[in-house]
């Protein structure tokens, strides 16, 4: 079943609510799954509600030039780098940010590959040590932070892998259709439109189509049954995943300061 978009909203578009078989189902599925997939993509990241754990920065932001300091260890030696600190502003990549369940900094934290990173001891306190940009309250008038932006008192380490946030983000199954303060109408909107798309596309090049159409009919031959689409549904049916239009819709939910820093 789909995260963001149901099978019956798809199912009733297509003008096949009233009688399905198991076979239209499960192509409306796997096209809901895969219009959701291509979304994603178009988003770089999942706009589903749900909680996360993630490691931060994830490339190296030294403004200047890297120092590192010599440890022993054992039999061994190496160099650490010195983690040099050059902003007070964290992006995250999921959005929007509804609540930090943790954060810890461990400047030695190797994104949680090293052994006894992250101790409790590295552990930050919201609203003491940061704080996420809240700039809204949702319908149930809780804080959300639309831009994912988590902000310091000082300043945040640059080396990769230094901080591990638990952390709940997205949007609920309301706000995907409903809007309000905190809407994500167009991206529900992209989803629906994109997987009666895909849907329509199998269901038409399967033999007789079934009686779905996909557009406008301009020729059609019963003998060996066979048909024509004009021009400009036979393009919006086979065009890719999304579309300039459906683009432009998504444009004001694509984490864009992430994107930069990646």
């Amino acid at each position: 079943m789909g995260r963001i978009v149901d099978p019956s909203e798809v199912l009733l578009e297509l003008g096949l609510s009233a009688s399905v078989t198991e076979e239209q189902r499960a192509i409306v599925i796997q096209s809901i799954a895969k219009a959701e997939a291509a979304v994603t993509r178009h988003l770089r990241y999942d706009p589903v509600q749900a909680a996360r754990t993630e490691f931060y920065p994830q490339q190296p932001l030294q403004t200047q030039v890297q120092r590192g300091v010599w440890e022993a260890m054992e039999t061994r030696a190496y160099m650490r780098q010195v983690s040099e600190a050059a902003t007070n502003e964290l992006q995250v990549q999921h959005l929007p940010i509804r609540s930090v369940t943790s954060l810890y900094r461990d400047y030695d934290g190797r994104s949680g590959t090293a052994t006894g990173s992250f101790p409790a001891s590295s552990l930050l306190t919201e609203g003491v040590d940061y704080w996420a940009n809240y700039d809204c309250l949702d319908a149930s008038l809780a804080k959300v932070c639309r831009d994912g932006i988590l902000r310091s008192i000082g300043l945040w380490p640059t080396l990769p892998g230094t901080i591990k946030v638990t952390y709940v983000a997205g949007y609920t199954v309301k706000e995907f259709r409903e809007g309000g303060t905190v809407s994500a109408v167009p991206v529900w909107e992209t989803v629906l439109a994109l997987a009666i798309r895909k849907a329509r596309r199998v269901l038409v090049t399967k033999k007789g189509a079934l009686g779905v159409p996909a557009g406008m009919f301009t020729s059609e031959n019963l003998g060996s049954y066979s048909y024509s689409l004009e021009g400009t549904s036979a393009q919006q049916l086979f065009a890719g995943d999304v579309s300039g239009e459906e683009k432009e819709r998504l444009s004001d939910y694509v984490n864009w300061g992430y994107q930069l820093g990646s």
